[in-house]
């Protein structure tokens, strides 16, 4: 390649360069565009016309760019509480962990157990729908909780002191609030309300416990141990129904009538989790494949059996990792 060659090379690549640059550095902005949107967890830009003039000439100093270069993309975000410009406060973190994370995740994992339920009853194989819905809660509630997890950046799992699956030992923490639950549950103290939506529409009610704060912990061993704080959120589940009330249609008796023979229908959860009596056959003898085997056999440490109406079942357990502690 001769003299003459390179030089007319480096002569293109400077008016290259010079004229992206003139363009407004269309690169600089599909960044910004990227930031903004990965900040936010959620689209909040699109493209940078709305703001600057048709020809493109993004020199100019909008009140967005100038907010982008002085706050940054986190200045963009109004839903996402974790990326506030400024640390959020306790009582903002507990909103988000009951209202937004606990709700999705309780949600998602009621509507996924109602589909496999309702398809249990339409597509029988051992005429007891709970029996046939059996087998799949392991994993069902295992792969959503892993979800939400990996989705969100929140760790979020159900926890009690009478494991079925191993997977819901509580930690110190976790156990400490399921202990003050079942002591607040034996005590009669007020609960708060607390409303899901059902897969149909309906507003589920339940009344229920409550417990969160700042935890700071130590992760990593070594010369990569460092501290970590977390806000962290637990929410009570309680066996349906409450102790009957009279003035509140959402508790009921544990028979009708007293009728030890005729059990209340309203209540799945001691399907699966009830005295001997109220735990159906067939979920004692859940089909998994074609071989019949007991619960034991795929639980052989289970404790979630003979739970009684009002009683502790466990917790919504959620714990948000925080770059700082809230004030």
């Amino acid at each position: 390649m001769n003299l003459l060659t390179m030089k007319k090379i480096f002569l293109y690549l400077i008016g290259a360069f010079f004229a992206l640059a003139s363009s407004g550095s269309a690169l600089a902005y599909n960044k910004f565009i990227t930031e903004v949107n990965d900040a936010c967890e959620y689209e909040v830009i699109t493209d940078c016309t709305g703001c600057h003039d048709a020809s493109g000439d993004y020199k100019i100093d909008t009140p967005e760019k100038l907010q982008y270069l002085d706050y940054g993309a986190c200045s963009f975000c109004s839903e996402n509480i974790a990326c506030n410009s400024a640390p959020p406060t306790v009582e903002e973190m507990y909103a988000y962990a009951r209202n937004t994370v606990t709700l999705d995740y309780f949600e998602d994992i009621f509507g996924q157990f109602i589909i496999h339920l309702n398809d249990a009853i339409v597509n029988p194989v051992t005429g007891d729908p709970f029996a046939d819905v059996f087998p799949d809660c392991p994993e069902l509630a295992a792969a959503i909780a892993s979800d939400h997890s990996r989705l969100t950046g929140n760790l979020v799992r159900r926890v009690t002191t009478r494991t079925r699956n191993q997977r819901n030992i509580p930690d110190a923490w976790e156990l400490e609030q399921l202990l003050n639950f079942e002591k607040m549950a034996a005590d009669g103290d007020p609960r708060n309300m607390l409303e899901v939506t059902k897969p149909d529409g309906n507003i589920l009610k339940s009344k229920e416990f409550e417990a969160f704060g700042v935890v700071t912990e130590e992760v990593g061993k070594g010369k990569n141990k460092v501290t970590q704080h977390y806000f962290r959120y637990m929410r009570s589940l309680t066996m349906p129904p409450m102790p009957y009330n009279p003035d509140d249609p959402q508790s009921g008796p544990e028979f009708i009538g007293g009728d030890p023979n005729k059990p209340n229908p309203n209540l799945p959860c001691l399907k699966c989790h009830g005295s001997d009596t109220q735990v159906s056959q067939g979920v004692k003898d859940a089909i998994f494949g074609n071989e019949a085997e007991e619960i034991e056999a795929l639980y052989p440490y289970d404790t979630a059996l003979g739970y009684s109406p009002g009683e502790i079942r466990g917790a919504w357990s959620v714990k948000i990792p925080l770059s700082e502690a809230p004030q």
